[in-house]
């Protein structure tokens, strides 16, 4: 996708690993969605959730046309009560919402709004509507809506400190992970930081990290299970401008007491990340591979295959746990999947009852699931809610 490749290199995104996974995340978020649901952005603080909001909002400028701006709003800086007149505007301000137009509107930390302003955006989110302050008609907003949280929404919801109600507005979801599991793409970042602050200082020439360095930093990195690039960054640049002269390459001896200071390390473990950084590279490979010859087998895009596997992954991680635990076992796992499929395909399908459901599928008979099906997916997810309504 030469848009999105142009899109990260607009916005200074750096990572390879990152790059190929916000790749297949924001086409099925926003891409194929045409820009329509509201997306969940979620992450660990310095992940780079900003960053990817910027990404998010130049790839709906290349690939869907959109030409307005992108708008960020704090909520963990938002006073109590000043919701209304900094979204919605009013009393001749014109409100974020207008400055939106055509663009992204990106709610940031929105865990911090408390439960009464939540539930000021269900409106918003859903219909697409919103009222300003002292006014009496309605308007529309045509922006691209990103809740950007470093909080587990969905655990804040089942604790009632989220509304599950304005959690379930946002059915586009991108998460990116912490730095430490993205390990391929430490190194790149590491030497991205160095040169930014080789430059700054004017070192010429400049050639980063030797091969020992980097290796470390990758290491140390791991170990401490860092989550943030940002982090990374501070202690790259406190390296660089510690330094009294200028170097060309930077050895591992001058780096090893700062990684030790900055991660809070007794020592360097250097045989042990070694080892561990050639078996994750082998996994990487041996993985890359069944992937790419399951896919070809099942004509199946290999990208779509890696997403199915990690929301199983997920599946399986959710089963209970405890004094009385259920079985992390095949048929529990496959029980709980089937489930999941069938409510991913009534939520696909945007359906209020039976008849929508099966006509969502084609208008000829042998393309409709049969009624029987229809009725079973129906009462299976919603079980005794389904048959009041009957």
């Amino acid at each position: 996708m030469d848009a999105f490749r142009n899109a990260c290199d607009a916005i200074g995104l750096v990572g390879r690993r990152l790059r190929d996974d916000l790749a297949n995340q924001i086409k099925a978020a926003l891409v194929a969605r045409q820009g329509k649901d509201v997306i969940r952005l979620t992450g660990p603080t310095g992940s780079g959730k900003e960053l990817v909001s910027s990404l998010i909002h130049e790839t709906s400028r290349t690939t869907l046309g959109r030409r307005g701006k992108l708008v960020v709003l704090s909520c963990s800086t938002l006073p109590p009560g000043h919701l209304d007149v900094t979204l919605f505007g009013g009393s001749g301000a014109p409100g974020l919402l207008r400055q939106a137009r055509q663009g992204t509107l990106v709610l940031d930390e929105v865990q911090a709004l408390g439960l009464e302003d939540q539930a000021k955006l269900l409106r918003l989110l859903g219909e697409r509507e919103f009222l300003p302050v002292g006014a009496t008609r309605v308007e529309k907003s045509d922006a691209l809506f990103v809740l950007s949280s470093s909080a587990d929404l969905a655990g804040l919801a089942s604790e009632g400190a989220f509304r599950r109600d304005l959690l379930d507005r946002a059915l586009a979801k991108i998460h990116l992970p912490p730095l430490w599991k993205r390990r391929e793409d430490i190194r790149e970042l590491a030497e991205a930081f160095a040169e930014e602050a080789a430059n700054e200082r004017g070192w010429e020439p400049f050639d980063g990290f030797t091969r020992r360095a980097l290796a470390d930093i990758e290491g140390a990195v791991v170990e401490a299970r860092e989550t943030s690039v940002r982090r990374l960054r501070e202690m790259v640049r406190d390296l660089i401008f510690s330094l009294d002269e200028p170097v060309e390459v930077i050895e591992s001896s001058a780096l090893e007491p700062h990684l030790k200071a900055f991660f809070g390390l007794d020592h360097l473990d250097r045989a042990r990340w070694d080892a561990e950084a050639i078996d994750d590279g082998f996994d990487l490979v041996v993985e890359g591979r069944t992937v790419e010859r399951l896919a070809s087998l099942h004509g199946i895009p290999e990208h779509t295959l890696v997403r199915l596997t990690k929301i199983l992954r997920e599946v399986y991680e959710a089963l209970p746990s405890g004094k009385n635990p259920v079985p992390g076992s095949y048929r529990n796992l496959v029980a709980r999947m089937g489930m999941a499929t069938k409510a991913a395909l009534w939520l696909m399908s945007g359906a209020t009852n039976q008849a929508e459901f099966r006509r969502f599928f084609g208008s000829k008979p042998f393309e409709m699931p049969p009624k029987s099906v229809a009725w079973q997916i129906y009462h299976d997810l919603f079980g005794e809610e389904g048959r009041a309504g009957e």
